[in-house]
C-alpha cells in the first residue's frame, strides 16, 4: 500500500509539471516591422512576467491552468491581451499597434524673456549606500520645482555605482504626483527611454528636451530594472555585503535625504505603488536621481 501511495504521488507531481509549457515568441511594431525592447509580458491577474530581450524576442514558463492570458504593453503601443490557448506550439508572433499620446499639448509660441534653467531635487548629492533591486522593480522619487508656469522637463541624471553589473540597461520614466496619496500617477513618457551606466559611480544623463515635459510644480522620477528576460534571472552577490545574494543589474546610489520627502517603490510586475515607509524602508535614504528643468524669465 505504501509503494502503491509513492507511485500515485510521483505521477501526480509528473502530472502537474508536465503541465508547464513553454510560451515564446517575439512582439512587434506593426508599422516598422521591428522588434520593441524591454516590452513587458505579463501573466493577467498575477504578479509574474517577464521583459522582452532588445530584438523584442521574449520566453516564459508556465502552467496554462494558472497562466491563462498574457497583457503585452510598452510605452507609446496599445495593450494587447493574448490568451495562453492562441500561443502555436512554435514561437509566435506579437504585432503592437501605436498609439497616440495622451499628454497635454504644450503649446509652443514665441515667447520673450531669457531662457534659464533650474534644478529638480538637488546636483551636489554624496554617495553613502546602494540601492539593490531585483528584475522588474521600480524605484521613484518626487522632485520639487518652483511653480512657475511652463516649467519644460530638461535632462535627468541617475547615479549608477560599480556594483553588479553597471552597463546593464535601465529604464526611466517620468510621472505626475497624486494629489491625494502623493504617490505617482499618470505616467508622462510617452516612449521607451532605455539607457545604461559605462563603468559605474557615475551620473548617467538623459537627454529630455525633444519630449516637452511639463513640470509644473514637479515630477516623479523613476528607474525600473529591466536586466535581461526569461523566467531565470541571473542572481548577484553584492561584493560589499555578502548577504544580499539576490539582486540584478545596475545598483543605483543613494544619498541622505536632501528634502525630498516622496519616495514611492512598485515590486516586481505590480501595478500599485506603496510608499517607501509602508515597505519599512529608512526615510533617510533616498535615489540619487536629479533634473534640471527650463523657464522664461521676463
Amino acid at each position: 500500500m505504501r509503494y502503491l501511495l509513492l507511485v500515485i504521488t510521483l505521477f501526480t507531481s509528473f502530472c502537474s509539471f508536465s503541465q508547464d509549457r513553454v510560451f515564446s515568441g517575439r512582439v512587434m511594431d506593426k508599422d516598422k516591422k521591428e522588434g520593441i525592447p524591454f516590452c513587458v509580458v505579463k501573466v493577467k491577474d498575477r504578479n509574474e512576467g517577464v521583459y522582452t530581450d532588445e530584438d523584442g524576442r521574449f520566453s516564459f514558463t508556465a502552467n496554462p491552468d494558472s497562466a491563462k492570458a498574457f497583457i503585452f504593453y510598452s510605452l507609446g503601443f496599445a495593450k494587447r491581451e493574448i490568451t495562453a490557448d492562441q500561443f502555436t506550439k512554435d514561437s509566435m508572433i506579437i504585432d503592437m499597434q501605436k498609439e497616440a499620446t495622451n499628454l497635454k499639448e504644450v503649446v509652443v509660441t514665441a515667447e520673450t524673456g531669457k531662457l534659464k534653467k533650474r534644478y529638480l531635487g538637488k546636483r551636489k548629492l554624496r554617495h553613502i549606500s546602494d540601492c539593490y533591486q531585483k528584475y522588474g522593480e521600480e524605484d521613484a522619487v518626487f522632485l520639487h520645482a518652483d511653480r512657475i508656469n511652463k516649467n519644460i522637463l530638461k535632462e535627468i541624471f541617475v547615479f549608477i555605482t560599480k556594483e553588479g553589473v553597471p552597463d546593464t540597461k535601465f529604464r526611466i520614466h517620468v510621472y505626475e504626483q497624486d494629489p491625494a496619496t502623493h504617490l505617482p500617477a499618470r505616467e508622462l513618457t510617452d516612449s521607451n527611454l532605455i539607457v545604461h551606466a559605462s563603468k559605474g559611480n557615475e551620473w548617467v544623463k538623459v537627454d529630455m528636451s525633444s519630449k516637452r515635459i511639463p513640470v509644473s510644480g514637479g515630477v516623479y522620477i523613476s528607474v525600473e530594472w529591466i536586466a535581461g528576460h526569461g523566467n531565470n534571472e541571473q542572481a548577484l552577490t553584492s561584493s560589499k555585503h555578502a548577504e544580499i545574494t539576490d539582486h540584478n543589474g545596475q545598483v543605483l546610489g543613494l544619498a541622505r535625504n536632501y528634502g525630498v520627502p516622496y519616495m514611492a517603490h512598485r515590486s516586481s510586475f505590480h501595478t500599485e505603488w506603496k510608499s517607501n515607509i509602508e515597505y519599512g524602508l529608512n526615510p533617510a535614504f533616498c535615489p540619487m536621481i536629479y533634473g534640471t528643468y527650463t523657464y522664461r524669465k521676463k
